[in-house]
């Protein structure tokens, strides 16, 4: 394993912040196919916070790969044919972590008032 990240975020004070700052937030932050998810869903705030959280783990456990920082948008969470969420790196870090064999596993959760993440980076043999 190469590291772990984990975030928390409070459900009530992102919905506040997605309500004062809905569009520029959402595209700030989140890719196209996130947000269309995000709406599709009845409580689409819980989502989005989840999301958030994974991408703040993700970003912060790869401050110790990259010299360079991680935008929020290049770190996207998809959902695996099984269902499974998975955090995906695109831009220009793709290629380095796929060089180094890295991989990310992901855990989501979230209720009424917190949302968490829990980002694994690992070796793709592992």
């Amino acid at each position: 394993m190469a590291g772990v990240g984990v975030a928390v975020i409070e459900t009530p004070r992102f919905k506040s912040a997605l309500e004062r700052h809905s569009t520029r937030l959402l595209v700030r932050v989140f890719t196209p196919a996130e947000i269309e998810y995000g709406l599709r869903k009845k409580s689409g705030e819980h989502n989005f916070a989840a999301r958030f959280a994974a991408k703040c783990a993700g970003r912060n456990l790869l401050r110790g790969v990259f010299r360079e920082g991680v935008s929020l948008r290049d770190l996207e969470v998809v959902r695996r044919r099984s269902g499974e969420p998975t955090l995906v790196l695109r831009g220009p870090g793709a290629a380095e972590l796929e060089a180094r064999r890295l991989v990310f596993r992901l855990s989501l959760t979230h209720d009424a008032d917190f949302a968490m993440a829990s980002v694994f980076l690992e070796s793709a043999g592992a």
